[in-house]
């Protein structure tokens, strides 16, 4: 799934480890970009991100320095923030964090490209029906045999269920969360009254409005 967001890298502007900050300036500024993915020589290993605004800063800091003497290898950032092709949505959205991109590799560790934060956003905004949203519904539980099922009756007493997502492995006594996000139509007194039912049942919620 990751592969379907992801921005090759024929497509990116990507930058030599062996360039100095004076070129690399050259090529963001042109480009318009904050930062740039840095490769080896190869064009395959992924050393990290290159910031405009840390060169900018170290040159306010140090006037007389000669950028191009200093290396871009110097400013690295995000080395090890990456995610694998393989590797599950879950993971990619906990992964990005606020990184505007993360850096996808393969299984043999080569660069493949990045995935963009926005990309991101759209995607889960698409899947979790997030155009309808009215509110999303957080339940803690402890997963139990059956109790997926068990929760979505009782909430299709109150709603409909727009869509639902795990947010930790659910394993047998193992706490687990999930948000499910309900319709725009769902009014605050149904949802105080669900909200109450589960409570009374053991469950811990929280509940947030969308629109």
């Amino acid at each position: 799934m990751i592969n379907e967001l992801l921005i090759h890298k024929n497509h990116l502007t990507c930058i030599p480890e062996t360039m100095n900050c004076e070129e690399a300036l050259t090529i963001l500024e042109g480009d318009g970009a904050r930062l740039a993915p840095v490769l080896d020589g190869s064009n395959t290993l992924f050393r990290g991100n290159i910031y405009r605004y840390h060169i900018y800063q170290y040159k306010s800091k140090h006037p007389e320095a000669d950028l191009s003497q200093i290396p871009v290898t110097r400013f690295l950032k995000n080395t090890t923030k990456i995610v694998h092709d393989t590797d599950s949505l879950y993971r990619l959205f906990f992964a990005m964090s606020d990184l505007p991109y993360i850096a996808v590799l393969n299984e043999q560790n080569s660069f493949l490209g990045i995935v963009r934060h926005n990309t991101m956003t759209r995607y889960f905004a698409q899947a979790w029906a997030m155009q309808t949203a009215g509110f999303v519904l957080n339940v803690r539980i402890i997963g139990k045999k059956g109790e997926y099922e068990r929760l979505i009756k009782i909430i299709h007493r109150y709603s409909e269920i727009n869509s639902m997502m795990t947010l930790e492995e659910a394993d047998t006594n193992t706490f687990a969360s999930i948000n499910f996000v309900l319709p725009a139509g769902l009014d605050q007194i149904k949802l105080n009254a669900l909200v109450r039912d589960l409570e009374k049942r053991g469950y811990q919620t929280r509940s947030y409005k969308v629109k």
